[in-house]
C-alpha cells in the first residue's frame, strides 16, 4: 500500500498542475499518448494479438482521440474509415481464419472502447460549446480545465474510497464473478466520496454549481466510474489478466487508473453541453 499512496501522492501534483496552469498542448499531447498506451495495454491482455495490430488499434485510436481538435467533420471521417481500415488488413495474409476475425474483433472494440472515450476526456478540456460569458464566470479556471480536473479528481476519490473503505470495511461481495475483491461496502464507500468529490469540485473548481447539482454530478460521475472500473476487470478475468500493465508502481496500468475516468466523460460533456443549451 506504501507504494500506492507514494505514487498518487507524487502524481497528484503534477496532474492538477498540468491541467490547470500547463500549456494546453502539453495536456492534449498527454492524453492523445494515453490513449495509445490505454489500447496498447487492453489488447496485450490477449495473447494473440500481435504487434501489428497494437499498433494499427493505438494510432486508430489517436487519431479518434484528437478529433475534437480538428471539428466534427474529421470525427465522422474517422468513424466511418476505422472499421474499413481494420477489417480490410484482417483480410492479408489471415492465416487462420477464426483468429484473424478475433484479432479483427479486439482491435475495434479497443478503438471504440478507448479511442471514442478519450476524445470526449479531450473535448471536455477543448470546450467550445459553452458561451463564452459562461465559460468567463463558471469559476476560477478555464471551464475546460475544471470540468476535466473535476471529472477525474471526482473518480479518483471514489477509487481511494473504495480502496480504503473495501480493506476497512469489506465483508460482502459486490460481484464474485467478475471482480472477487471487490465489495459492497468498499463500492459505498467509494459512492460517498465520490460525492465528496463533487462538493469540493463546486468549492475550488466550478463555484456556480449548486450543492445538490454538485453532490448529484459526484454521485453520477462515481456511479459510472465503477461501472467502467467492473467492464475493465471483465476483460482482466477473461485474460486471466491481474493488472494492465506496470507503468504506475502500486496501481497497475494507465488503464487501471482510467478504466473509470474513461466512462465518466460523456457524463460530464452532457452536463457541459446542457449548461451550454441553458446559457
Amino acid at each position: 500500500m506504501f507504494t500506492r499512496v507514494a505514487t498518487g501522492l507524487v502524481l497528484a501534483p503534477i496532474l492538477v498542475w498540468l491541467l490547470l496552469y500547463g500549456p494546453k498542448v502539453a495536456t492534449f499531447a498527454l492524453l492523445i499518448a494515453a490513449t495509445g498506451l490505454c489500447v496498447d495495454e487492453l489488447l496485450r491482455m490477449s495473447a494473440e494479438i500481435r504487434l501489428r495490430d497494437r499498433l494499427l488499434a493505438a494510432a486508430m485510436a489517436m487519431g479518434l482521440a484528437a478529433t475534437p481538435l480538428l471539428g466534427m467533420d474529421s470525427l465522422w471521417v474517422l468513424l466511418g474509415l476505422t472499421p474499413i481500415v481494420v477489417l480490410s488488413i484482417a483480410l492479408v495474409a489471415p492465416g487462420d481464419v477464426a483468429l484473424a476475425a478475433r484479432r479483427a474483433a479486439l482491435s475495434m472494440l479497443a478503438i471504440g472502447y478507448v479511442g471514442v472515450l478519450c476524445a470526449m476526456l479531450i473535448g471536455i478540456f477543448h470546450t467550445s460549446g459553452v458561451p463564452a460569458v459562461t465559460r468567463a464566470s463558471i469559476g476560477p479556471y478555464d471551464i475546460g480545465r475544471g470540468a476535466l480536473l473535476a471529472c477525474m479528481g471526482i473518480v479518483f476519490m471514489g477509487d481511494t474510497g473504495a480502496f480504503f473503505a473495501g480493506r476497512s470495511f469489506g465483508r460482502h461481495k459486490l460481484y464474485p464473478l467478475i471482480s472477487p475483491k471487490k465489495t459492497i461496502e468498499g463500492a459505498i464507500g467509494g459512492l460517498s466520496a465520490s460525492i465528496l468529490g463533487g462538493v469540493l469540485a463546486r468549492w475550488l473548481l466550478l463555484p456556480t454549481l449548486g450543492l445538490a447539482e454538485a453532490m448529484l454530478l459526484g454521485a453520477a460521475l462515481g456511479a459510472v466510474g465503477q461501472i467502467g472500473d467492473l467492464v475493465e476487470s471483465l476483460f482482466k478475468r477473461a485474460t486471466d489478466t491481474k493488472d494492465s500493465g506496470q507503468l504506475l508502481p502500486g496501481h497497475g496500468g494507465l488503464l487501471d487508473r482510467l478504466d473509470g475516468v474513461l466512462f465518466a466523460a460523456p457524463l460530464m460533456q452532457a452536463w457541459l453541453v446542457l449548461l451550454a443549451r441553458g446559457h
